[in-house]
Protein backbone atom coordinates (compact mmCIF):
# COMPACT_ATOMS: atom_id res chain seq x y z
CA UNK A 1 0.00 0.00 0.00
CA UNK A 2 2.84 2.41 0.89
CA UNK A 3 4.65 1.58 -2.55
CA UNK A 4 1.21 2.29 -4.58
CA UNK A 5 1.13 5.42 -2.84
CA UNK A 6 4.45 6.87 -3.24
CA UNK A 7 4.44 5.51 -6.42
CA UNK A 8 0.92 7.90 -7.00
CA UNK A 9 2.83 10.72 -4.95
CA UNK A 10 5.45 10.64 -7.86
CA UNK A 11 3.34 10.81 -11.06
CA UNK A 12 1.55 13.93 -9.23
CA UNK A 13 5.07 15.34 -8.54
CA UNK A 14 6.05 14.58 -11.99
CA UNK A 15 2.69 16.31 -13.71
CA UNK A 16 3.17 19.25 -11.43
CA UNK A 17 6.39 19.50 -12.82
CA UNK A 18 5.89 19.25 -16.44
CA UNK A 19 3.05 21.90 -15.99
CA UNK A 20 5.22 24.18 -14.34
CA UNK A 21 7.54 23.79 -17.01
CA UNK A 22 5.34 23.73 -19.90
CA UNK A 23 3.95 27.33 -18.50
CA UNK A 24 7.71 28.56 -18.11
CA UNK A 25 8.48 27.49 -21.85
CA UNK A 26 5.38 29.10 -23.04
CA UNK A 27 6.18 32.42 -21.37
CA UNK A 28 9.73 32.50 -22.90
CA UNK A 29 8.03 31.77 -26.36
CA UNK A 30 5.45 34.55 -26.43
CA UNK A 31 8.33 36.81 -25.01
CA UNK A 32 10.56 35.55 -27.43
CA UNK A 33 8.45 35.09 -30.79
CA UNK A 34 11.62 34.55 -32.68
CA UNK A 35 8.89 33.08 -35.18
CA UNK A 36 6.99 35.91 -35.64
CA UNK A 37 9.50 38.47 -36.80
CA UNK A 38 9.37 38.49 -40.72
CA UNK A 39 10.90 39.91 -43.43
CA UNK A 40 9.57 43.63 -44.59
CA UNK A 41 7.12 42.91 -47.95
CA UNK A 42 6.61 47.20 -49.09
CA UNK A 43 8.19 50.30 -48.93
CA UNK A 44 7.01 53.69 -49.20
CA UNK A 45 8.60 54.34 -52.99
CA UNK A 46 6.45 51.94 -54.36
CA UNK A 47 3.08 53.95 -53.47
CA UNK A 48 4.88 57.00 -55.07
CA UNK A 49 6.21 58.44 -51.26
CA UNK A 50 9.34 59.60 -50.59
CA UNK A 51 10.99 58.91 -47.29
CA UNK A 52 13.89 58.95 -44.97
CA UNK A 53 15.01 55.43 -43.29
CA UNK A 54 15.70 56.13 -39.63
CA UNK A 55 17.37 54.73 -37.03
CA UNK A 56 17.48 55.43 -32.96
CA UNK A 57 17.76 53.56 -29.70
CA UNK A 58 15.81 53.24 -26.68
CA UNK A 59 16.71 53.84 -23.40
CA UNK A 60 17.60 50.29 -22.65
CA UNK A 61 20.20 50.13 -26.04
CA UNK A 62 17.50 48.58 -28.46
CA UNK A 63 17.99 49.80 -32.28
CA UNK A 64 15.19 50.89 -33.57
CA UNK A 65 14.45 51.56 -37.22
CA UNK A 66 11.92 52.61 -39.35
CA UNK A 67 10.72 55.21 -41.74
CA UNK A 68 10.01 59.29 -41.61
CA UNK A 69 7.35 60.63 -44.62
CA UNK A 70 8.15 63.88 -44.85
CA UNK A 71 5.40 66.67 -45.73
CA UNK A 72 7.05 70.03 -46.42
CA UNK A 73 4.05 72.34 -45.80
CA UNK A 74 3.03 70.13 -42.36
CA UNK A 75 4.98 71.04 -39.00
CA UNK A 76 2.32 68.01 -37.76
CA UNK A 77 3.12 64.50 -37.74
CA UNK A 78 1.78 61.34 -36.93
CA UNK A 79 3.27 58.32 -35.66
CA UNK A 80 1.50 54.95 -36.79
CA UNK A 81 2.19 51.38 -35.20
CA UNK A 82 1.83 47.73 -35.54
CA UNK A 83 0.72 44.75 -33.56
CA UNK A 84 2.35 41.91 -32.09
CA UNK A 85 3.67 39.61 -34.70
CA UNK A 86 3.57 42.50 -37.46
CA UNK A 87 5.67 45.18 -38.85
CA UNK A 88 5.17 48.59 -39.81
CA UNK A 89 4.84 47.86 -43.65
CA UNK A 90 1.87 46.23 -42.10
CA UNK A 91 0.53 49.15 -40.95
CA UNK A 92 1.65 51.49 -43.49
CA UNK A 93 -0.73 50.02 -45.88
CA UNK A 94 -3.70 50.87 -44.38
CA UNK A 95 -2.88 54.11 -43.35
CA UNK A 96 0.22 55.47 -45.92
CA UNK A 97 -3.18 57.90 -47.09
CA UNK A 98 -3.12 60.40 -44.45
CA UNK A 99 0.12 61.76 -46.06
CA UNK A 100 -2.06 63.16 -48.10
CA UNK A 101 -3.88 65.10 -45.59
CA UNK A 102 -0.75 67.43 -45.01
CA UNK A 103 0.79 64.91 -42.38
CA UNK A 104 4.39 63.33 -41.94
CA UNK A 105 4.03 59.97 -41.25
CA UNK A 106 6.46 58.11 -38.88
CA UNK A 107 6.70 54.16 -38.51
CA UNK A 108 8.77 51.81 -36.69
CA UNK A 109 8.82 48.41 -36.19
CA UNK A 110 8.91 46.99 -32.37
CA UNK A 111 11.77 45.73 -30.64
CA UNK A 112 12.13 41.75 -31.29
CA UNK A 113 9.91 42.66 -34.18
CA UNK A 114 10.61 43.65 -38.16
CA UNK A 115 14.16 44.81 -38.82
CA UNK A 116 14.44 45.97 -35.17
CA UNK A 117 16.59 44.49 -32.75
CA UNK A 118 16.01 43.30 -29.37
CA UNK A 119 14.81 39.57 -28.52
CA UNK A 120 12.18 40.13 -25.83
CA UNK A 121 8.52 40.90 -27.25
CA UNK A 122 6.53 41.69 -24.09
CA UNK A 123 3.17 42.51 -25.54
CA UNK A 124 2.92 46.72 -24.45
CA UNK A 125 5.33 47.47 -21.98
CA UNK A 126 8.84 47.58 -22.83
CA UNK A 127 7.32 48.67 -26.26
CA UNK A 128 6.33 51.95 -24.61
CA UNK A 129 10.17 52.83 -24.62
CA UNK A 130 10.29 52.12 -28.27
CA UNK A 131 7.55 55.02 -28.85
CA UNK A 132 9.31 57.50 -26.24
CA UNK A 133 12.75 56.64 -27.88
CA UNK A 134 10.82 57.13 -31.16
CA UNK A 135 9.33 60.74 -29.58
CA UNK A 136 12.71 61.88 -28.68
CA UNK A 137 14.11 60.84 -32.05
CA UNK A 138 11.94 63.07 -33.50
CA UNK A 139 11.87 65.86 -31.61
CA UNK A 140 15.64 66.08 -32.01
CA UNK A 141 15.98 65.82 -35.79
CA UNK A 142 12.85 66.73 -37.16
CA UNK A 143 11.51 69.82 -34.64
CA UNK A 144 9.49 71.63 -36.89
CA UNK A 145 7.10 68.49 -37.24
CA UNK A 146 6.57 68.25 -33.73
CA UNK A 147 3.85 71.37 -33.61
CA UNK A 148 1.33 68.60 -32.93
CA UNK A 149 1.85 64.78 -32.68
CA UNK A 150 -1.13 62.27 -32.96
CA UNK A 151 -0.81 58.85 -32.42
CA UNK A 152 -2.01 55.42 -33.87
CA UNK A 153 -1.83 52.05 -32.96
CA UNK A 154 -3.56 48.57 -33.58
CA UNK A 155 -4.08 45.57 -31.38
CA UNK A 156 -0.17 46.01 -29.52
CA UNK A 157 0.81 49.43 -30.79
CA UNK A 158 -2.85 50.44 -29.67
CA UNK A 159 -2.16 49.83 -26.29
CA UNK A 160 1.61 51.29 -26.43
CA UNK A 161 -0.27 54.53 -28.12
CA UNK A 162 -3.05 54.73 -25.38
CA UNK A 163 -0.32 54.15 -22.46
CA UNK A 164 2.25 56.60 -23.68
CA UNK A 165 -0.45 59.42 -24.35
CA UNK A 166 -1.78 59.19 -20.64
CA UNK A 167 1.55 60.06 -19.19
CA UNK A 168 2.98 62.44 -22.07
CA UNK A 169 0.79 65.43 -22.73
CA UNK A 170 2.32 66.80 -25.68
CA UNK A 171 0.24 64.19 -27.60
CA UNK A 172 -2.48 65.32 -29.11
CA UNK A 173 -4.83 62.60 -30.06
CA UNK A 174 -4.75 58.93 -30.11
CA UNK A 175 -6.86 56.06 -32.44
CA UNK A 176 -6.40 52.87 -30.97
CA UNK A 177 -7.53 49.78 -33.45
CA UNK A 178 -7.94 46.39 -31.77
CA UNK A 179 -6.52 47.74 -28.30
CA UNK A 180 -6.44 44.66 -25.87
CA UNK A 181 -7.95 46.04 -22.36
CA UNK A 182 -6.00 44.50 -19.93
CA UNK A 183 -2.46 42.37 -20.28
CA UNK A 184 -4.14 39.57 -18.14
CA UNK A 185 -7.19 39.04 -21.11
CA UNK A 186 -5.19 39.03 -23.70
CA UNK A 187 -2.17 36.37 -22.76
CA UNK A 188 -5.45 34.40 -21.65
CA UNK A 189 -7.34 35.08 -24.56
CA UNK A 190 -4.37 34.19 -27.05
CA UNK A 191 -3.87 31.03 -25.02
CA UNK A 192 -7.05 29.35 -25.70
CA UNK A 193 -7.99 30.95 -29.16
CA UNK A 194 -4.00 29.62 -30.31
CA UNK A 195 -3.19 26.84 -28.13
CA UNK A 196 -6.64 25.62 -26.51
CA UNK A 197 -5.15 26.70 -23.47
CA UNK A 198 -7.50 27.19 -20.68
CA UNK A 199 -7.14 29.98 -18.03
CA UNK A 200 -7.00 27.87 -14.98
CA UNK A 201 -4.31 26.39 -13.39
CA UNK A 202 -2.48 27.40 -16.29
CA UNK A 203 -2.25 31.05 -17.22
CA UNK A 204 -2.04 32.05 -13.78
CA UNK A 205 1.27 30.08 -14.18
CA UNK A 206 2.32 31.51 -17.33
CA UNK A 207 1.95 35.23 -16.30
CA UNK A 208 4.00 34.34 -12.83
CA UNK A 209 6.50 33.68 -15.44
CA UNK A 210 6.33 36.39 -17.66
CA UNK A 211 6.20 38.90 -14.54
CA UNK A 212 9.46 37.14 -13.54
CA UNK A 213 11.10 37.55 -16.92
CA UNK A 214 10.00 41.14 -17.80
CA UNK A 215 11.35 42.02 -14.24
CA UNK A 216 7.87 44.24 -13.78
CA UNK A 217 3.84 43.52 -13.76
CA UNK A 218 2.81 44.29 -17.28
CA UNK A 219 -1.19 44.09 -15.94
CA UNK A 220 -0.09 47.49 -14.02
CA UNK A 221 0.26 49.26 -17.80
CA UNK A 222 -2.75 48.11 -19.44
CA UNK A 223 -5.23 50.46 -20.85
CA UNK A 224 -8.17 49.86 -18.62
CA UNK A 225 -5.68 51.76 -16.27
CA UNK A 226 -4.23 54.65 -18.48
CA UNK A 227 -7.22 55.37 -21.03
CA UNK A 228 -8.92 57.11 -18.41
CA UNK A 229 -5.98 59.72 -17.91
CA UNK A 230 -6.00 60.63 -21.61
CA UNK A 231 -8.71 63.13 -21.48
CA UNK A 232 -9.26 66.31 -22.30
CA UNK A 233 -7.55 65.24 -25.39
CA UNK A 234 -9.55 62.66 -27.86
CA UNK A 235 -9.21 59.08 -28.37
CA UNK A 236 -10.78 57.08 -31.26
CA UNK A 237 -11.24 53.56 -30.63
CA UNK A 238 -11.87 51.37 -33.76
CA UNK A 239 -12.36 47.70 -33.50
CA UNK A 240 -13.93 44.81 -35.11
CA UNK A 241 -17.42 43.47 -34.27
CA UNK A 242 -16.18 39.83 -34.75
CA UNK A 243 -12.79 40.04 -33.45
CA UNK A 244 -12.25 36.85 -32.06
CA UNK A 245 -8.87 37.49 -30.08
CA UNK A 246 -9.83 40.83 -28.55
CA UNK A 247 -13.63 40.54 -28.39
CA UNK A 248 -15.16 43.73 -29.14
CA UNK A 249 -16.68 44.12 -25.36
CA UNK A 250 -13.36 44.94 -24.22
CA UNK A 251 -13.66 47.29 -26.31
CA UNK A 252 -16.71 49.03 -25.08
CA UNK A 253 -15.56 48.65 -21.47
CA UNK A 254 -12.29 50.84 -22.89
CA UNK A 255 -14.56 53.58 -23.95
CA UNK A 256 -16.88 53.67 -21.48
CA UNK A 257 -13.99 54.38 -18.84
CA UNK A 258 -12.13 56.79 -21.30
CA UNK A 259 -13.14 60.35 -20.82
CA UNK A 260 -14.34 63.11 -23.36
CA UNK A 261 -13.84 63.76 -25.64
CA UNK A 262 -14.53 60.46 -27.32
CA UNK A 263 -15.26 58.18 -30.32
CA UNK A 264 -15.85 54.55 -31.03
CA UNK A 265 -16.81 52.36 -34.30
CA UNK A 266 -17.50 48.63 -33.78
CA UNK A 267 -16.74 48.05 -37.59
CA UNK A 268 -19.64 44.95 -38.91
CA UNK A 269 -18.11 42.28 -39.86
CA UNK A 270 -14.54 42.80 -39.03
CA UNK A 271 -12.38 40.31 -37.30
CA UNK A 272 -8.78 41.11 -35.56
CA UNK A 273 -6.55 43.45 -37.13
CA UNK A 274 -9.13 43.83 -40.35
CA UNK A 275 -10.71 47.07 -39.51
CA UNK A 276 -9.26 48.84 -42.66
CA UNK A 277 -9.98 45.62 -45.06
CA UNK A 278 -13.45 45.53 -43.98
CA UNK A 279 -13.84 49.28 -43.58
CA UNK A 280 -12.92 50.09 -46.96
CA UNK A 281 -13.41 54.08 -47.69
CA UNK A 282 -14.95 54.26 -44.72
CA UNK A 283 -12.45 53.39 -42.26
CA UNK A 284 -10.30 55.70 -44.43
CA UNK A 285 -13.11 58.47 -44.39
CA UNK A 286 -13.53 58.25 -40.56
CA UNK A 287 -9.82 57.87 -39.43
CA UNK A 288 -9.34 61.53 -41.93
CA UNK A 289 -12.08 63.25 -40.29
CA UNK A 290 -10.70 62.20 -37.04
CA UNK A 291 -7.89 63.94 -37.21
CA UNK A 292 -8.59 67.15 -39.43
CA UNK A 293 -11.11 67.56 -36.65
CA UNK A 294 -8.45 67.14 -33.58
CA UNK A 295 -4.25 67.32 -34.89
Amino acid sequence: MLYILLIIIAVVALLVLLTVWGCAHMAKKVLHPVSKRKALDVWPDQYKLTYENIYFKTQDGVLIKGWFIPNDQSDKTIILMHGWGMNRGDVFKNTYFLHDLGYNLMYFDFRALGESGGTVSSIGYLEVKDLQAAIAFLKATRPQACASIGLYGISMGGMVAICEAAQNPEIKCVVAEASYYSFRRVVSRWAWVHKKVPYFPLIPIVLHYMRRYLGANPEHYSPKYNIPKIAPRPVFIIHGRYDNLVPAAQAKMLFKRAGEPKEIWLVPGAKHNKCAEVGGFEYKQRLMNFYKKYL
